[in-house]
């Protein structure tokens, strides 16, 4: 069965007028669905209840596709997926009261990547507001802190104006989630004259040339340049510029998890991700550079560490869309308030070569001690070599996939793995859960980007532990023809909790284990728990296990046989590897461990 997305193409919201959207005596529900389609709106994503069947009944009688998942988070993680895959808007939504409330995990991880994500949902009517009704919530208020706009919609000729404001908003600038509530009574209202205005959004002010002369001059001094990249630069789109930058200036350019993709894998300038789990490399460069050039980032926790030690002795320049961003966690030398399509445009008009060989040499050194793509053994606490490790798992899935091939994941073990071993060619392929954290986003996330992207593999790379909490989302799969592939690197533990416990709480593995309960904890039975397999047959997918390395090439070209079809793949690996590099929590480069025991030592003491 395959997924029908035959619907008239649409550009994302833009602000702009368009024709009325609905005859004088639609209701507002009528109203809500044609100003969505007029916007430029294909896909909803959705769960139905009491509150917003009203808005449903008027989104089946026009051009967008409904795909009702399983859990209204399935739907906020379904938006977020077609927004993280396309850049355009996504859109989800649910009834009142505990329908709201289920979106807003999904609108906080949204709000913490700068996904333009619109939620939607319906409320009791307006009288009986602050009643306590029957699945009455005030969504707007819960939701503010972690929006760009939260709104409700108290007049129904206001409806076309809200939509057109609340999705300008969601796409303009820094991108991030908004949400809109309908009491059922606008609903169902039939507004004689409805407005429809214009909408601008606040753009920064372009880069000056006075500005990129002072960067290109800071550039033209240093000796260890390194570009810190990041989400913002697949957010503008400026993939192609960076790498533009990159070579005009010779220099080399580590990425957060947010900004895989946006160099080629294999491009000479790149030293891979940074921060916690990065490349050793990138960690160096970025710490021992004498100029660091921030394009898109935040300095989120999880890459700088102690943000005192931080590129301690480096000249910071920080260009981001979000001036809120600029010096918030680490002071910087220069900060610039500018799209960085614009800042791109200055930059490359001024940009020189810099040769700098003993830097480069010396990153090259750095790279070949601690590759981060050094071949791993099977690591098993049975001792049996066809045992697999994640990271083995994933290298040979790396081997299989296209550039073009769309990879979400869980939260967890298996997503620093896949942050670290795919080969990640193109932007918007690397869809992840990265400032939130949140389990169960990878199959909803995976979903919505078929749904946005049909005709390119998508596979969830998921742990055990974050598959539990949205498994559930088969059945979306199967109901839709939606071919999404999940591979689950199963090891029958939250691994990254297992592995905090391990290192910081003396082994003390509370309530870890996801192993059979009728078993002790970390006894090797043989049965996995849950059995993967036996729940996707149960959702109508097909499911195969692999317990051993020699059986995994031909499994894994099996699960990407037909593009068309869902398939669950549940890989049993180690149970206890470990990731590695890691810099501990609140810790600096220095401090990087590579495995038990195995500390940075002399190479991090001896610094450039």
């Amino acid at each position: 069965m395959k997924l029908d997305l035959t619907l008239p193409a649409a550009e994302p919201a833009t602000g702009a007028v368009a024709q009325p959207v609905a005859p004088l005596s639609a209701k507002g529900a009528d109203l809500i669905a044609r100003t969505l389609v007029d916007i430029g709106v294909d896909t909803v994503f959705c769960y139905p209840g009491g509150a917003n069947l009203e808005m449903l009944d008027a989104l089946s009688r026009v051009s967008i596709k409904l795909v009702r998942t399983e859990h209204e988070q399935g739907s906020v993680f379904g938006a977020q997926g077609y927004a993280r895959a396309t850049g355009k808007l996504g859109v989800c939504l649910a009834t009142s009261g505990p329908g709201a409330t289920n979106l807003v995990t999904g609108i906080a991880d949204a709000a913490s990547d700068s996904v333009p994500v619109l939620a939607i949902t319906g409320n009791v009517a307006t009288h009986w507001l602050g009643k306590n009704a029957f699945q009455e919530v005030d969504i707007v208020a819960i939701t503010k802190p972690v929006t760009k706009l939260a709104r409700q919609v108290r007049e129904p000729r206001d409806i076309p104006a809200a939509l057109r404001e609340a999705a300008t908003c969601a796409l303009a600038g820094r991108p991030g989630p908004v949400l809109l509530d309908f009491p059922k009574d606008i609903q169902q209202a039939r507004p004689d004259q409805p407005t429809d205005k214009r909408f601008t959004s606040p753009v920064p002010a372009g880069m000056s040339d006075e500005t990129a002369q002072r960067i290109a001059a800071l550039l033209a001094q240093s000796e260890r340049p390194v570009i810190y990249a990041g989400g913002g630069v697949i957010a503008s789109g400026t993939g192609g510029q960076l790498v533009a930058l990159a070579e005009a200036l010779d220099c080399p350019v580590a990425l957060t998890m947010m900004g895989l993709g946006a160099v080629p894998d294999d491009h000479r300038l790149l030293l891979g991700p940074l921060g916690m789990h990065g490349a050793y490399v990138a960690n160096v460069a970025i710490n021992e550079a004498d100029l660091v050039l921030a394009l898109g980032v935040r300095f989120d926790d999880r890459v700088i560490g102690d943000p005192t030690s931080f590129a301690r002795h480096a000249t910071i320049v920080h260009i981001d869309v979000d001036a809120a961003e600029i010096g918030k966690n680490k002071p910087v030398t220069l900060g610039v308030h500018a799209d960085l399509r614009d800042a791109f445009t200055g930059l490359l008009a001024v940009a020189k070569r810099r040769d700098v060989p003993a830097w480069h040499a010396y990153l090259r050194e750095r790279r070949e001690a601690h590759p981060l793509r050094a071949s791993v053994a099977p690591q098993a606490s049975s001792g049996d070599a066809g045992v697999l490790s994640g990271v083995d798992v994933i290298t040979a899935l790396a081997a299989l996939l296209p550039p073009e091939a769309v990879v979400t994941t869980g939260v967890g073990q298996h997503q620093m793995w896949a942050m670290q071993h795919l080969r990640l060619r193109a932007p918007r392929t690397f869809l992840s859960s990265a400032g939130f954290g949140t389990m169960g986003f990878g199959l909803p996330a995976a979903i919505g980007a078929k749904v946005a992207r049909p005709d390119v593999p998508v596979i969830d790379i998921d742990g055990d532990g974050s598959l539990n909490m949205s498994v559930n989302e088969l059945s979306t799969c199967r109901r839709y023809g939606i071919g999404v592939k999940v591979l689950v690197i199963n090891n029958q533990w939250l691994g990254m909790v297992r592995q905090w416990q391990d290192m910081i709480y003396a082994r003390n593995r509370v309530k870890s284990s996801l192993g059979d309960p009728n078993q002790p904890d970390g006894a090797d039975n043989g049965r996995p728990y849950p059995d993967f397999v036996t729940i996707a047959a149960g959702y109508g997918v097909t499911g195969e296990r692999v317990t051993r390395a020699e059986d995994l090439p031909a499994a894994l070209a099996r699960m990407l046989e037909d593009p068309s079809e869902p398939y669950l793949l549940d890989v049993l690996v180690a149970r206890e590897d470990d990731v590695y590099p890691m810099i501990p929590a609140g810790k600096t480069y220095r401090d990087v461990v590579f495995g038990p025991g195995q500390a940075a030592g002399p190479i991090a003491a001896g610094a450039f």
